[in-house]
């Protein structure tokens, strides 16, 4: 199954797709930052957002995050398009929150000595970014065993 996030009139032929407005061909009508996603763990092949992402409020953005992680397949590919930060694109728009740079996504790769070093997130990427003139382009793949890449066991405890 390939998944829309914010699809609205545009979702592509064989896809799901998920948007906050009731358009034609959304097959779910959800805030992505704050509701559940109607899917089972690890059911989810590829999970595609263009020029959502920027519209959620930071705790929204860290449960998407969360939710996009539970629902991929351990061999599966989010991919991500974002405005770029202080570009025309991404003060464009009056709704947009979130200010985006190649580094942002960082903050979800796994870090090599499997430490996570805020102690809260739920889910872990491989994470491959490209600056864009005015947008980021995202492909990040999960932290599972039996994914693409070597898993990698992340301690969570204290780091003292």
């Amino acid at each position: 199954m390939k998944l829309d996030l914010g699809c609205g009139q545009r979702k592509k032929e064989g896809w799901i797709g998920i948007d906050s407005k009731e358009y034609p061909g959304v097959d779910y009508v959800l805030n992505i930052g704050k509701d559940k996603m109607p899917f089972e763990n690890d059911s989810i092949d590829e999970i595609r957002s263009i020029h959502v992402f920027e519209h959620l409020y930071s705790e929204e953005l860290f449960f998407c995050m969360e939710e996009c992680f539970r629902i991929i397949k351990p061999t599966g590919t989010l991919y991500i398009e974002v405005p770029k930060a202080n570009t025309p694109a991404f003060y464009a728009h009056p709704d947009h929150k979130i200010a985006f740079m190649p580094i942002t996504f960082g903050f979800w790769q796994v870090p090599a000595y499997g430490k996570d070093v805020h102690g809260y997130l739920k889910g872990f990427w491989n994470v491959r970014a490209e600056e864009k003139p005015e947008s980021v382009e995202v492909f990040m793949y999960p932290n599972k065993p039996g994914g693409k890449f070597d898993y990698v066991e992340v301690y969570r405890g204290p780091l003292t």
